[in-house]
């Protein structure tokens, strides 16, 4: 179990820099005047943000203990228990993002996070703040997947 915990080392320090992006981003993000505390929202509406943003803290605390306490010694499952995670809380964010005409959803609201600018070529390019952050972090953990060194065989 050593060996794996040692060998993975890429690995949990690239899902552990995640999780903490995603206990905090939101946090920071959300728990202000554009989201938690929008005058414009119901009430309603800001309970699940909050409920949310606790609940992925919360999921990300769990990983953080994964990541750092090898429990079994097959230790790579550990890893992709955490990648798993992780995904289920990203994926679902581009599904929203590609229905988001079914229910008349929006990426900001008028009071909301501004968008990124880049000058791309002498264009002004907008990128929405949460497609490009969770785009990255999603990049991450793939990259975090890919270098999990494995205890299994494959079976040829």
């Amino acid at each position: 179990m050593e060996i794996l915990f040692e060998q993975n080392l890429l690995s949990r320090i690239l899902m552990t820099i995640t999780a903490l992006g995603l206990a905090i981003g939101p946090a920071v993000a959300d728990f202000n005047k554009t989201h938690a505390t929008n005058p414009l929202w119901p009430p309603h509406a800001r309970f699940h943000v909050v409920w949310q943003v606790l609940t992925n803290s919360s999921l990300s605390l769990f990983m953080l203990f994964v990541l750092w306490t090898p429990l079994v010694e097959q230790y790579d499952l550990q890893l992709i228990l955490v990648a798993i995670i992780q995904l289920t809380i990203l994926v679902p964010i581009y599904v929203t993002m590609a229905t988001m005409g079914v229910f008349g959803g929006a990426l900001k609201d008028v009071n909301g996070l501004k968008p990124y600018k880049f000058n791309i070529g002498g264009n002004q390019i907008e990128v929405d703040t949460n497609a490009f952050n969770f785009t990255i972090i999603i990049f991450v953990v793939s990259v975090a997947f890919i270098n999990i060194q494995s205890s299994v065989e494959v079976l040829s």
